[in-house]
């Protein structure tokens, strides 16, 4: 049993299977349940996954809950996890024994996570870009002082715009602001700018209206995650929270121009039953929002 079988493997055993078997495997978790077998104990029963594909229904089984809990923590979602499986051709499920959660000096995570096809530079270049075209000064000055923190960038780039829907991914709400930066540009360029629209303030509105999500998600070994600010808060308040900061140092910023970037910020949702803390009160804060919804609706997935 030294062969590690790969999903793709590993299904093609079970389709041939008329017996029990058992196998060696290194995968990666993507979702995991907490269940109860009849007599009321606790299990996990876990959905892995690698570049081959995703196979449900593995069982890490426990005694009591205080074994749960401690079994529990090897499997957190995009964990990678060695273990030895025995398929069970009676129930169409496997049993996980000897589970070892693998640090990341053990695998190679081109092995379970796809690249997203995405052209980075490119979409680095069009926020630089983006920024640098703005004609209004404190603009301007506003997104040139939160990105020269490289960390803060550097977070930007990475971050995913969501855990399951639209640009789940590295980079994603990279994408996701370059989109909404291409659509509204080509607004602009078919109206020539004739427009009561305070434009500078949409552009602005846009490369802010997620920042928040910096400090919303995160990557486990690919897959995002939920931060526990995230999870209480959400991006829509960590935005504002975190512009708020950057406003203080600036120190000169007209406040009617900071109460309209916030407002993006906390309405760009559109609704409040959509989490939006505010409903758009401003034609910006709408713009805003439908370009958002489009983006979104529009790109669900890499």
């Amino acid at each position: 049993m030294s062969e590690s079988l790969k999903v793709n493997e590993i299904l093609q055993k079970i389709k041939e299977a008329h017996n029990d078997f058992s196998f060696k495997t290194k995968l990666q978790v993507i979702k995991h349940t907490k269940k109860f077998t009849t007599a009321g104990r606790p299990y996990i029963n876990i959905t892995f996954r690698d570049l081959t594909g995703e196979i449900p229904n593995f069982n890490k089984w426990a005694n009591n809950e205080k074994e749960y809990q401690q079994e529990i923590k090897n499997f957190g979602i995009g964990n990678i996890i060695e273990f030895i499986g025995k398929y069970k051709v009676k129930f169409g499920s496997t049993d996980i024994s000897e589970p070892k959660k693998l640090n990341k000096s053990e695998f190679n995570i081109d092995n379970f996570v796809k690249p997203p096809h995405i052209d980075k530079a490119y979409l680095i270049k069009k926020i630089e870009d983006t920024i640098l075209s703005l004609q209004n000064a404190k603009l301007r000055e506003l997104l040139e002082e939160i990105f020269l923190d490289e960390d803060i960038k550097n977070k930007y780039i990475e971050c995913p715009s969501s855990v399951i829907h639209h640009h789940n991914y590295k980079h994603g709400n990279l994408e996701h602001t370059v989109g909404m930066i291409n659509i509204f540009d080509t607004l602009v360029s078919y109206y020539k700018r004739n427009t009561l629209l305070d434009v500078d303030l949409v552009y602005t509105g846009i490369i802010l209206h997620d920042i928040g999500k910096i400090f919303e998600f995160y990557l486990n070994n690919g897959l995002p995650m939920k931060t526990v600010e995230g999870k209480l808060h959400g991006h829509l308040i960590l935005g504002d929270k975190f512009v708020s900061k950057v406003f203080k140092r600036i120190g000169d910023f007209p406040k009617d121009l900071e109460n309209k970037v916030r407002h993006l910020i906390l309405s760009h949702h559109g609704k409040k039953e959509w989490d939006s803390v505010v409903e758009p009160q401003i034609d910006e804060a709408i713009i805003l929002h439908y370009l958002d919804m489009i983006d979104s609706r529009f790109k669900l997935n890499n």
